[in-house]
């Protein structure tokens, strides 16, 4: 029989998945040291004998006005260099409709020489 007309492999046989029966708490807690939190809190813990009032940083996720002196050009910088003596190479995209009635849409590279 060609190898074209085998039959596909019988899927493996696994073992049936126990998510359902898992839970952290039932790890065993050997390292108790272990912090996972990224952040630290950055109120201080109290000593019991007074009282910490403390809230959420309000700069924390804040972002700041980009200065006047930032300016954007609009649009995309050309993707092009120059090879020297007046030679550049760029690369654009381009679009035909092609008789079918479909557009073909290309990558396209592309050299340019000045006279």
């Amino acid at each position: 029989m060609p190898a074209v007309d085998l039959p596909a492999d019988p899927p493996v046989a696994m073992e049936q998945s126990r998510a359902e029966t898992f839970d952290l708490a039932l790890l065993p807690k050997e390292d108790a040291t272990l912090d996972l939190r990224a952040v630290k809190p950055r109120c201080p813990v109290s000593t019991g004998k007074e009282i910490v009032v403390c809230a959420p940083d309000p700069e924390e996720n804040r972002l700041r006005p980009l200065p006047d002196t930032y300016v954007v050009a609009e649009g995309m910088p050309r993707a092009q260099v120059g090879l020297g003596d007046g030679v550049t190479l760029d690369v654009h995209v381009d679009a035909a409709a092609m008789p079918d009635g479909t557009v073909s849409n290309r990558i396209m590279i592309g050299t340019k020489i000045k006279f």
